[in-house]
């Protein structure tokens, strides 16, 4: 591990700790993570798991939160020998920290094979690349299905880039196999639109031996495949269940995943990669036309998003995995700008390049800042344990939305409380057993439960005047760098937005006659 890595871990733990709460794409594998650790395996824990509260859910693997779960016990253990009673929040921090470093590896081990390939100052600027960009630092350590199949599709990359000077580039190919193939069975599916036309092309081009090619990916194909079944029919109590064939048949066969939105076709091109990538975008192209090693890559990459562009429903993590290979040729383009560096329109370009990818760092921080702001459930489950520490023995109703926004397994600190998530209710009567509440919709409670306090979250930016910007500038300014008003919080006041919060969700406690009237 050299400076790039320390560099992204830092970031990543930054992230985590300025956004510790986590949303509803994450929920499942951190929920199936949490009560691993909180009540073990056995059959009988079994019956306490958060999935089997809510039937009908299509169901997700558990290999990933197993194992996830199994890394991060030693450490949570050993916290909590430390420090007794330790609030179990912090678990959450501990459960994403590892995820995060584990996808930080996997970049470690592609940057290590571009530098053997391509040379030192291409991994460098690599790691600059990846530092300064929001989406893949950001999600790192994020419980998403495609955050654990990041880790093994970077690896397989690694691979995959470390044949190119491999004396044994068959070898080398074949882990990339077996890396892509336990992806498809275990986590993601769609990863074969990954693996197929980059196994064709290896074989085409000589690299690859065909029979090797096929035993390898059958094998994986059937230990994969008993895995899941091994693992997920125990965990969901149901015979032969295998989750991503479950899910590819749902999303792909019945067409189901339409039903969260449709984009167009050109959506990824024209909206998500832009983001994705920043300045590497136009740096990856660039190097196509410089340096023809690159245009493998990039055709490959662009093959997997078009194959994507055809399903309707389309979000930013299903093509996450192309971002390090694009960061990979924006790094070959700039390295060439920069060994150009004799000439004065080089030397401006480079200038240029180290201008924007400043600024795409502010960006990527300025995102998180404003990403903050974005989980009031989270903050709601630890403001009611924070004003309400002295109540023994309540009973907690959360919302969908508050469990949308924040509030995992892992903020239900107290033993002593019972919380739910309930949407069986009716009307306002059936809440009356609930001690508090944690709603969206405070009006339909006002007749037994009253407000006692109101979280905002997110709403939207709005473009700062360029005085007040140049004003708050030179405030922040003062205080980082000059001292002076040291009690002044304005950590987020140099971001050319106002980030606009209102209420969110309100915490209601019920009114103390409300039982005498029933």
């Amino acid at each position: 591990m050299d400076k790039y890595d320390i560099l992204l871990s830092c970031l990543v733990a930054m992230h985590i700790f300025l956004c510790p709460f986590t949303k509803v794409e994450e929920s499942f594998n951190l929920q199936a993570t949490h009560d691993i650790l909180e009540y073990g395996i056995s059959l009988e824990a079994l019956k306490k798991y958060d999935h089997f509260e809510f039937p009908g859910v299509v169901p997700r693997t558990f290999v990933g939160p197993l194992v996830l779960s199994g890394v991060s016990l030693p450490f949570i253990k050993i916290m909590n020998f430390i420090i007794p009673n330790l609030n179990k929040f912090i678990s959450q921090y501990v459960v994403r920290l590892v995820l995060g470093l584990f996808n930080i590896y996997s970049l470690s081990r592609l940057r290590s094979s571009i530098e053997m390939s391509f040379g030192r100052r291409i991994s460098k600027a690599f790691g600059i690349l990846s530092a300064c960009q929001f989406h893949t630092i950001f999600w790192a350590s994020r419980t998403l299905p495609n955050m654990f199949a990041f880790t093994l599709i970077i690896l397989a990359f690694s691979y995959w880039i470390s044949a190119i000077t491999s004396s044994d580039s068959n070898k080398k190919l074949l882990s990339m196999i077996r890396y892509m193939t336990f992806t498809i069975i275990i986590f993601r599916f769609e990863v074969a639109l990954l693996l197929v036309p980059i196994t064709v092309l290896e074989l085409w081009l000589g690299n690859l031996k065909l029979l090797d090619a096929l035993k390898t990916g059958i094998f994986t194909s059937l230990w994969s495949l008993g895995l899941s079944l091994s693992v997920d029919s125990y965990f969901w109590q149901e015979r032969w269940m295998w989750p991503e064939g479950y899910v590819y048949y749902f999303n792909i066969v019945l067409g189901k995943s339409s039903e969260w939105g449709v984009l167009p076709f050109h959506a990824y091109f024209t909206s998500f990669l832009p983001r994705l990538l920043l300045i590497s975008l136009p740096l990856s192209v660039f190097s196509a036309f410089v340096d023809k090693r690159t245009l493998k890559f990039l055709l490959l990459m662009l093959f997997f998003v078009t194959g994507f562009s055809f399903l309707g429903h389309k979000e930013w993590r299903f093509i996450v995995y192309v971002v390090p290979i694009f960061n990979m040729c924006a790094a070959i383009g700039w390295i060439w700008v920069e060994r150009k560096g004799s000439k004065f329109v080089f030397i401006l370009i480079n200038w240029i390049i180290i201008l924007l990818l400043i600024m795409s760092f502010l960006a990527s921080i300025s995102m998180t800042l404003v990403s903050s702001e974005n989980y009031p459930g989270g903050v709601a489950l630890q403001k009611l344990h924070k004003i309400q520490n002295d109540y023994n023995n309540a009973k907690v109703h959360l919302d969908a939305y508050t469990a949308m926004t924040g509030a995992s397994r892992f903020g239900q600190i107290r033993n002593d409380w019972v919380y739910s998530k309930n949407e069986s209710h009716l009307s306002p009567s059936d809440y009356i057993d609930y001690t508090y509440l944690l709603t969206s919709t405070p009006q339909d409670h006002e007749s037994y439960f009253k407000v006692i306090y109101t979280v905002d979250g997110y709403e939207r930016l709005k473009l700062k005047m360029p005085k007040v910007l140049v004003h708050n500038w030179l405030e922040f300014v003062g205080i980082v760098f000059l001292r002076y008003d040291k009690n002044a919080v304005l950590w987020k006041s140099w971001l050319p937005v106002h980030i606009i919060t209102e209420p969110k969700i309100w915490i209601m406690r019920r009114n103390s006659k409300t039982l005498e009237s029933f």
